[in-house]
């Protein structure tokens, strides 16, 4: 099949979906389909295309992503596209891209696929202003609804996006396929002792600490000040464990100052944002991988790390996707408050050179079957679900 992908971001942009995409394309691309990839950028001033992916013009935005694509008419686009020949249009977001893939797709008269990857009430949550939020979660809502209405087939990593979009108003199936990562690349082997050590000194934490580590958008929806009052009020400094938080968002502000309330500054470290090609690194110079997220669909971050070989925390919820993942004490732990997360740190704390390396292995052997070839066919049957829905639509 021919796949052309709409996203706002790609890699080097650090986020959940410009993972996610470039894994579903080495996945497709290695099961021997075409692949061509939508996105803006800042610094072109006309769609231009290389290496299979086509970059538009893009202008700052108050959106999440800081940016969106300027045109979603724009000509240079559609005779790409004209050329390359899609059999499906793939949308991964509702900003003015995802408009894009929605008017290509009309213009060439293709199906689409809208995958969801987070929830569309929750990207305002941190305004001060309920009415500014009331507004802003307006247009979001509408936005969400135009993807879903205009998808022949909608796709999640969780079962839980069926909440969000009847929260929306909607009532439409979706199709769930699992999320992978690039198990070469994230692989906890590739790391020795010396870029362990690097990177710990790059942030700060002393060679022998205990690290817990998160990584994402520093967003409300992460939950991540429950976690930090929890790791405060239930570790001490002589525990050794220091808490690595790494990305960017509309709260890392607020986190920073809340750490100086709670008086762990000198045990939580930010990095900000990061190149995504340092985070095999990262991974494998911590020891656990914290999830604190209490509603969010997707977290790439969380199957890279256990790709790196790290006991994952995950909240109770048997709705997430990353739960059914989880063998609470074999390859990671569930925890349902506070006490029991710092529980299961400070078990991990405990662990000895040995125990750390048989469980660096069994967590590593529990990934095996979440590879992008797996997601890729996974992915396929949906593709496919949506032509056959696009050709019964129009023979009507």
């Amino acid at each position: 099949m021919r796949i052309a992908i709409f996203t706002e971001v790609t890699e080097p942009y650090v986020s959940g979906i410009s993972s996610y995409v470039d894994v579903l394309k080495k996945g497709l691309e290695s099961e021997g389909h075409k692949v061509l990839i939508v996105t803006s950028s800042l610094h072109t001033e006309q769609a231009v295309v290389k290496r299979g992916i086509i970059r538009c013009p893009a202008r700052k935005s108050i959106n999440k992503y800081g940016y969106e694509c300027k045109d979603i008419n724009d000509k240079h686009v559609y005779n790409f596209l004209l050329k390359f020949r899609p059999d499906v249009i793939h949308i991964q977001t509702d900003t003015k891209i995802g408009y894009m893939g929605l008017t290509m797709a009309d213009r060439l008269r293709c199906p689409v696929v809208f995958t969801v990857h987070d929830y569309f009430l929750d990207r305002f949550a941190a305004s001060k202003s309920f009415i500014i939020w009331k507004i802003k979660t307006f247009f979001e809502r509408r936005h969400f609804c135009d993807m879903i209405d205009n998808a022949q087939v909608i796709t999640s990593s969780n079962k839980r996006a069926s909440l969000f979009i009847r929260a929306a108003g909607r009532k439409r199936k979706v199709l769930l396929v699992p999320m992978a990562t690039d198990q070469k690349r994230f692989d906890y082997k590739k790391s020795g002792p010396q870029a362990i050590r690097k990177m710990r000194a790059r942030f700060g934490i002393p060679e022998n600490a205990v690290v817990a580590v998160f990584a994402g958008d520093l967003s409300v929806e992460k939950n991540l000040e429950f976690v930090l009052t929890a790791f405060a009020k239930h570790t001490r400094g002589r525990d050794n464990i220091h808490f690595l938080i790494v990305g960017g968002g509309t709260e890392a502000s607020y986190l920073k100052t809340h750490c100086a309330k709670l008086h762990v500054t000198d045990r939580v470290h930010f990095t900000g944002a990061v190149a995504h090609s340092i985070m095999p690194n990262i991974f494998s110079a911590s020891d656990i991988y914290v999830c604190s997220s209490d509603d969010g669909l997707m977290s790439m971050s969380f199957v890279e790390a256990m790709a790196c070989g790290l006991p994952v925390l995950v909240k109770e919820d048997q709705e997430k996707y990353v739960y059914n993942m989880v063998r609470d004490g074999v390859n990671g732990f569930i925890y349902n408050d506070e006490e029991t997360f710092v529980k299961y740190i400070k078990t991990v704390s405990l662990f000895n050179d040995e125990k750390k390396a048989r469980m660096k292995k069994i967590v590593r052997n529990s990934q095996k079957n979440t590879t992008a070839e797996y997601m890729a066919r996974c992915m396929v049957k949906a593709y496919q679900q949506a032509v056959n829905a696009f050709d019964a639509e129009n023979e009507l």
